[in-house]
């Protein structure tokens, strides 16, 4: 079955205007809802006083809808009588400064005083709806992941408290942050501090670390809401929005998302602009991200219909949107939101409703994506796949990469995209795995810009290829141990036997920042005025963009392509035999346009069958029955080839070798 609908506030707005929204959302074929984030207070006004009788009438209401309801257990942001009754959940910066609670995400949800309260208001909510008929599932809160963390003194101490658990000893935890250092030695657990002050941070092993025991806290704190969910209404589905990713703050999700969620969920947010190619494939690649290797369909829990201050994308481009995320596995849409907000931070966040209430053409569109979603049923949706290939994501990598610019000048996030998009171009499904957790068997393995080789990571890697898979690695991985500390043996570090290569020296093809410039040398002194490097591959040279390179000395590898144009000549990308399987480094961050050109030549061998062929924008998949779904991300009308007649399902038009797709447009092609 395909869900679509909207998120809906019913605490913003009137009792009388209750029933009239409902009925709108029943004459648009709505038969998905989500409520109650966002407004722990409104079913809470003051400790223990819980008023959840209008919400009750709500409930009710969809239910004689027949729409069915995902309720948030909305245990962010706490209430402001909470931040009076313990002012120590409130955040601190790094300053040392207490944050007032005057938006939301501004607690710490580390603190056992929030926790205690949190759980207690989510045992309540989870009782009281469990057997509502209306319930499909409970979130388990809204955006996990997105703020910020707390420096305060209680911080540090359970910081110090989950070192003493990994390290046992100080001496093994002054091994591992190099504290000799700068003279940085600690004498026991009791010197350790945030290792943040203002503006100054402090190394990079103290740094991840941070980062870790950031992240086990929020993980640990969304695993004890799922452990109430299963223990309270475990016939209920449970999922959430989370934002793991999340720049600032975020968590490692793919270490323990396997115990905590049985139906992944996501905030989809490619943007008010289709053409921003980037912010799509981000999109597409993070509902991947939260599929992982579970054998779910996601949930779009929050679905793109405006912006900050955008009232919307261009027409159908919603509907596109629906059909590329059921490419990429989707059961539900759910819109953000369905009426404009009067009043707060996203009061110019642009839902399906106008500000008075009035329903637009928005409202027509996504009324057109949950009617045709009914002509889906049985059509082999939500999409199940078996995916043949694999791409490693890190958290830590990202923490990492971020934190050392002066090193990684290539964003992480963006080495993952790249390589992702090559599969994109192939109309090939992927699973994005952490590498220490593989739990399925895969013929392609991709690792791009893997920053952190820890031990367990590196022999997935070497058991990988021992047993006949292919591994693709790209420059910027294998660099640190899992200390963050550059390794003392030949890159790829835990792995060099395995690639039979040694990574050390490198050239950057352009200054980054003035600073590197600031010793007044000419641009031709420091190399910037070479010619461009390009790479020689099977007879064929290529130009990818080129600001940074490895310089391989190869060992056992042999060479696919090498640089010309550049003093070195040196391999673009090496391929190893080591047992039964191949390992292939690429000596550049991962670009998409060149590992689209790797990997093809590797797809025969390994017995992958690239998608659909497609023109550059439109993407598509072959389902279980035969169908093929095409979508048209581009503006401008795009003609296929057909791999022989069929029927469109959408359209109803007959087609005989050729489809002409217009602008943002799908259709579900029968054979």
């Amino acid at each position: 079955m395909l869900f679509a609908g909207a998120n809906y506030h019913p605490h913003d707005w009137p009792r009388e205007r209750w029933r009239h929204d409902i009925d709108l959302m029943r004459k648009a074929s709505f038969n998905i809802v989500r409520l109650g984030h966002l407004c722990w207070d409104s079913f809470e006004p003051s400790e223990g006083n819980y008023t959840f009788e209008w919400f009750d009438e709500v409930m009710e209401l969809f239910a004689e809808a027949g729409i069915k309801v995902v309720l948030d257990i909305a245990t962010r942001p706490a209430p402001t009588w909470l931040h009076r009754k313990y002012p120590e959940i409130s955040l601190t910066a790094p300053d040392g400064l207490r944050m007032e609670a005057h938006t939301r995400y501004m607690e710490d949800i580390g603190h056992p005083a929030f926790q205690e309260y949190a759980y207690a208001f989510a045992k309540t909510l989870v009782t009281r709806y469990r057997h509502h008929p209306a319930l499909y599932a409970f979130g388990l809160c809204n955006e996990l992941g997105s703020g910020s963390p707390s420096y305060s003194g209680a911080a540090r101490d359970r910081f110090e408290a989950w070192l003493r658990n990994k390290y046992i000893t100080v001496e093994r935890l002054n091994r591992a942050w190099t504290s000799q250092r700068w003279s940085r030695k600690l004498n026991s657990f009791n010197d350790v501090v945030l290792p943040i002050s203002g503006q100054v941070k402090g190394a990079p092993e103290r740094l991840l670390d941070m980062s870790r025991f950031y992240s086990d806290e929020t993980l640990a704190y969304m695993q004890g809401l799922s452990d109430i969910v299963k223990e309270l209404a475990p016939h209920a589905r449970e999922t959430t929005n989370h934002w793991s990713e999340n720049p600032g703050y975020g968590f490692d999700y793919l270490k323990q998302y396997q115990t905590i969620i049985d139906l992944p969920g996501i905030g989809f947010y490619p943007g008010t602009n289709p053409e921003d190619r980037r912010a799509l494939s981000a999109a597409c690649f993070f509902m991947d991200h939260r599929i992982g290797e579970l054998d779910e369909p996601i949930w779009c829990l929050e679905f793109q219909t405006g912006d900050f201050g955008g009232y919307a994308s261009p027409r159908n481009a919603m509907r596109m949107y629906a059909y590329l995320s059921l490419i990429h596995r989707a059961q539900a849409v759910c819109a953000w939101t369905w009426r404009t907000m009067l009043g707060g931070e996203e009061q110019y966040v642009f839902g399906l409703l106008d500000h008075d209430g009035i329903p637009g053409w928005k409202y027509d569109e996504f009324k057109q994506i949950a009617e045709e979603f009914k002509l889906l049923q049985d059509r082999g949706l939500p999409r199940k796949t078996n995916a043949e290939i694999a791409v490693a994501y890190s958290y830590e990598s990202l923490k990492v990469m971020a934190g050392n610019r002066s090193f990684y000048k290539a964003d992480y996030t963006e080495q993952v995209l790249q390589a992702y998009g090559a599969l994109e171009l192939a109309n090939l499904d992927c699973n994005i795995v952490n590498l220490r957790d593989i739990r399925k068997s895969y013929k392609l393995l991709i690792v791009p810009g893997h920053a952190v080789m820890d031990s367990e990571s590196a022999e997935t890697v070497r058991s990988f290829v021992e047993q006949g898979g292919i591994v693709v690695m790209t420059a910027y991985s294998a660099k640190v141990n899992t200390h963050n500390q550059v390794f003392d043996t030949a890159q790829p570090g835990g792995l060099n036997d395995v690639f039979g290569i040694r990574s050390g020296a490198f050239v950057r093809t352009r200054s980054h920042t003035p600073a590197e410039n600031a010793g007044g040398l000419e641009k031709s002194e420091l190399g910037l005025e070479r010619e461009k490097p390009a790479i020689m591959m099977d007879s064929r040279e290529l130009q990818p963009k080129i600001d940074y390179y490895e310089i391989l000395e190869s060992r056992t590898a042999e060479t696919m392509a090498v640089f010309t144009n550049t003093w070195e000549c040196s391999p673009a990308v090496t391929r190893n035999r080591y047992g039964k399987g191949e390992a292939i480094y690429v000596a550049l961050p991962a670009n998409t346009e060149f590992l689209a050109v790797v990997l093809d030549s590797l797809y025969p061998a390994l017995g992958i069958d690239k998608g659909p062929s497609t023109p550059p924008g439109v993407s598509a998949r072959r389902l279980d029955n035969g169908d093929i779904l095409y979508v048209n991300t581009t503006g401008k009308p795009q003609t296929l080839s057909l791999p022989r007649s069929g029927l469109g399902l959408l359209s109803g038009q007959s087609f005989e070798s050729e489809l002409i797709l217009d602008a943002y447009d799908a259709e579900l092609v029968q054979f």
